[in-house]
């Protein structure tokens, strides 16, 4: 189905995944760090992370934490998230939703502890957990493998989306939702 510029549902399908990937990959790229929202009752919560993985096929996008993080629990308790990206060049602005899963000590946050680099790890080393009230000097243990007790992956499962493009000349956007195996697509006021 085309819009007034012409841009198709598949289209901006394709393009939304090609630039998670970028976002994955590049360390320069506008969607490479995201911002990931969640609520425990009533209160937001919103923080910025990097976007770890982007699998098209599974509707997988995930990110790093520590287990010790404040958002660890709220996810746990409340596992809806909304991730927000926009990449100022392009214009586009995309919103993903969909519930969020922790892994840690499983085989899944093995393999990516093991994909992690050494200044990545460095992250996991601190004996205080994020947020923690710190006394004193923060020392951080050494050896190898150090810090993986305390390395999660938040796994995301998109179930929505919404995609907008600004133009001078008319936005465009999109809301798509995963039913029945497939992303159903619509056109909506921007």
């Amino acid at each position: 189905m085309l819009n007034h510029a012409g841009i198709t549902h598949a289209n901006v399908l394709n393009d939304m995944w090609l630039s998670l990937a970028g976002g994955v990959t590049s360390g320069v790229h506008p969607f490479h760090t995201p911002v990931l929202a969640s609520a425990l009752g009533h209160e937001p919560d919103l923080r910025t992370v990097v976007l770890r993985s982007a699998d098209e096929k599974h509707r997988q996008i995930s990110c790093h934490t520590d287990i010790r993080s404040p958002k660890v629990s709220i996810l746990q308790s409340n596992p809806r998230v909304a991730w927000l990206f926009y990449d100022r060049v392009a214009r586009v602005q995309l919103r993903l939703y969909g519930g969020a899963s922790i892994h840690s000590t499983d085989s899944i946050a093995a393999a990516r502890w093991k994909q992690c680099t050494q200044n990545s790890r460095q992250c996991y080393l601190t004996p205080n957990a994020p947020g923690m009230a710190l006394i004193g000097q923060d020392e951080r243990p050494s050896g190898p493998d150090s810090g993986f007790e305390n390395f999660a992956v938040i796994s995301c499962e998109v179930s929505a989306i919404d995609w907008l493009f600004l133009s001078a000349g008319g936005h465009s956007r999109a809301r798509f939702d995963w039913t029945d195996d497939h992303w159903n697509g619509k056109w909506i006021a921007p």
